[in-house]
């Protein structure tokens, strides 16, 4: 068998290859975790303004049948026992 040798050079330049390698992946690790935070922000966010979206149209069709107060009290009742 005959043996590799392996030079200096390019023991030098395979370290250097994984140590940027290396330090690429810790530089991008951070904006990449940050970036997954606000996205999952942002649909936080559009979950709460379609839920207050969908109440605002509940109540304009609660206004528009021109409810009595008790009938409001009820419906009010109703809806906090479900939740």
């Amino acid at each position: 068998m005959r043996k590799v040798k392996i030079g200096l050079m390019t023991i030098l330049f395979l370290s250097l290859a994984i140590i940027i390698a290396i330090v690429v992946i810790l530089v991008s690790v951070k904006h990449i975790k940050a970036g997954f935070e606000a996205r999952s922000e942002m649909r936080d966010q559009q979950k709460i303004q379609n839920l207050s979206e969908t109440e605002e149209d509940v109540l304009k069709k609660l206004k528009d049948k021109n409810l009595s107060e008790e009938d409001l009290k009820k419906l009010y009742e109703e809806i906090q026992k479900k939740k």
